[in-house]
């Protein structure tokens, strides 16, 4: 699958999870905005395809093509998707979206 980014400003495109030594490939629908607030990026959105054996609260890096940006796994939603969120730089093109 290839990257795509639609009007509304979500990326959906294949990405890969590293928590500690262990890597698994994951399809990843994002969006994000820039805060009034601090003045930074928050994004955030839904990893699918990871295994149901991962849990909530790890620190992570979500890496798509040759960008990479931390993340935090927050939580497994009922339907088995991750969600994470990340500040600051995401691991999108954000011209893309």
């Amino acid at each position: 699958m290839t990257a795509t980014a639609n009007e509304n400003g979500v990326f959906d495109g294949d990405a890969e999870l590293r928590i500690a030594d262990a890597h698994y490939p994951v399809r990843v629908r994002l969006t994000g905005h820039l805060s009034p607030i601090d003045g930074r990026y928050h994004w955030q959105g839904l990893a699918y395809g990871a295994p149901d054996d991962l849990t909530a609260g790890k620190q992570a890096e979500l890496l798509i093509g040759n960008r990479s940006a931390a993340v935090r796994v927050v939580e497994k939603i009922p339907s088995g998707q991750l969600m994470v969120s990340g500040i600051g730089s995401p691991p999108y093109d954000l011209s893309s979206v």
